[in-house]
């Protein structure tokens, strides 16, 4: 993953290159990814946080011919109550290519009441 703004509150940082850190707080977090697969395969993309996999937050496209474009795409809202990493794993059976990732994370603040 690569960084485009660096947050300076310090709440989301890539910690490492597949690894970002979030500090506690609610956030919403959009991602989507692209490849273009060689063979009939699946690929499964799963984001990792709170110390689960959350695959209700998970992409999973399946292809059926050779050289085929899959795309898939997810919006969500968390709550990390402690410190997280927040990872997202791609697993595939096949050949892949040209495989891009773009994730969007903002912390969200409480309403003053």
């Amino acid at each position: 993953m690569g960084q485009s703004m660096v947050d300076p509150t310090g709440n989301i940082v890539l910690s490492e290159p597949t690894r970002v850190t979030l500090a506690p707080g609610f956030y919403k977090i959009d991602y989507e990814v692209s490849a273009l697969t060689m063979t009939p395969t699946f690929i499964q993309v799963t984001p990792f946080y709170n110390g689960a996999a959350h695959i209700e937050f998970g992409i999973y496209f399946m292809t059926a011919v050779e050289r085929s474009s899959a795309f898939g795409a997810v919006s969500m809202i968390i709550e990390v109550p402690s410190a997280t990493p927040f990872t997202l794993t791609f697993n595939t059976a096949g050949t892949v290519r040209e495989c891009t990732l773009t994730m969007t994370i903002v912390k969200l603040r409480r309403s003053q009441s």
